[in-house]
């Protein structure tokens, strides 16, 4: 019986044994199982915390988040920069092209004799030796004398003068010069980059280059009591005494115009005129095929209606031209126009100020073309045919 007991002792003993391993077990692995690191985009539980599980279909659906990656700059590569127009490489192809102009003037004084010398600028526009300028810089001259870029010295005859339109070629014994073109007139626009290459002031050393933009198209200007040049370029370029006569240039190195004429003084900054590219080719033209320009005319002394006078005839300001006269004999006169009558239109072409009635006489119409001109006379309006005539030398 001893025995017995002796042996179940031993078999419960052996049981608890057991039995404390398999808790000991079950104890260090729960304490693995909570102890261990959660991920690290994943938050442990905190004090406060619901960790009651969420139904599946409750569970919000994460959105990502964008990420912008910017794109990589290639090494070396510079930063973008603002293109400015390079004015330097134009310059170094057209220089050859522009010229010094020195004119010889006699003395016109009471006891006369000798003589004086004026100085101005010219370009050359084609490859037959022919140099555009103004009229101003060589009007009087019994010698002209033009100095090239390379510093050559040629004689210069006088091909042809224009005197309204302060024009003029002059012409060497050298051809195939280096020349430029003249730029569309109508690609030209206001704010366009533009370039003025002359010898200003007879400096010596080479030209002088200066740079602007167009301010104005189409501007008219009075040089005198009688002569108005018209179809100007208006620039802010720098022009000064010795630049008259040379070019105006666009960035593809385009003749837009010839420098003429500069205002100065008082409150007056950044006016500057040059001759218009449609003028300055057509009068070229004129005077290398025949050594002068010949102008349709229609035989008038006219003027701008101003405000008073179109109230009074019921026009709007600036829409007619005043007849103050038809000349004697003239075209106008022949034709039936008189004193008084209100130009309104030539050939269907509206003429409400001066400048629109002499672009259309000088760039529309030929002599002898016979055209209607429309005018507004007492109240009622009538045409007329007028036969053009030439007009005379000023």
């Amino acid at each position: 019986m001893g025995g017995n007991v002796m042996q179940r002792s031993r078999s419960v003993g052996a049981l608890a044994l057991i039995t404390i391993v398999i808790l000991l077990f079950a104890a260090c692995s729960s304490s693995a199982t909570r102890t261990s690191t959660p991920p690290a985009d994943t938050p442990g539980p905190q004090v406060g915390m619901d960790l009651t599980p969420t139904p599946t279909s409750e569970r919000p659906v994460a959105t990502p988040t964008p990420t912008l990656t910017p794109t990589p700059r290639p090494p070396g590569e510079p930063l973008p920069r603002l293109i400015l127009p390079d004015v330097a490489t134009m310059v170094e192809r057209v220089r050859d092209s522009v010229v010094s102009v020195v004119a010889e003037i006699p003395n016109s004084g009471l006891f006369g004799g000798g003589s004086s010398f004026q100085s101005g600028s010219g370009v050359i526009f084609d490859d037959q030796g022919h140099i555009l300028t103004n009229n101003h810089v060589i009007e009087g001259a019994i010698s002209v004398v033009v100095t090239l870029d390379d510093g050559r010295q040629l004689d210069a005859t006088i091909r042809g003068t224009d005197l309204l339109t302060d024009m003029a070629v002059l012409e060497v014994e050298v051809s195939s010069l280096p020349y430029v073109p003249f730029a569309d007139p109508s690609s030209v626009r206001v704010g366009d980059w533009v370039i003025a290459i002359g010898n200003a002031l007879a400096l010596p050393g080479g030209p002088t280059v200066t740079l602007g933009i167009v301010s104005a198209l189409n501007r008219t200007f009075q040089i005198d009591q009688n002569v108005t040049l018209y179809d100007l370029v208006q620039t802010d370029t720098i022009i000064n005494p010795g630049n008259s006569g040379g070019p105006l240039l666009n960035l593809a190195g385009e003749v837009v115009g010839i420098n003429t004429a500069v205002l100065r003084g008082g409150r007056v900054e950044g006016i500057g005129f040059a001759i218009g590219g449609e003028t300055a080719i057509h009068v070229s033209r004129e005077l290398i095929e025949s050594g002068r320009v010949r102008w349709p005319w229609l035989g008038v002394i006219i003027s701008d209606l101003n405000a008073e006078q179109a109230a009074e005839l019921g026009l709007a300001a600036g829409q007619g031209i005043l007849i103050q006269d038809a000349l004697r004999d003239g075209p106008a006169d022949r034709g039936g126009l008189e004193r008084g009558d209100v130009m309104l239109s030539i050939e269907g072409n509206g003429t409400p100020q001066i400048r629109d009635l002499t672009l259309l006489l000088r760039f529309s119409f030929r002599i002898g073309d016979v055209v209607d001109v429309e005018v507004l006379r007492d109240g009622e309006m009538k045409t007329f045919q007028v036969s053009l005539g030439e007009r005379p030398a000023v």
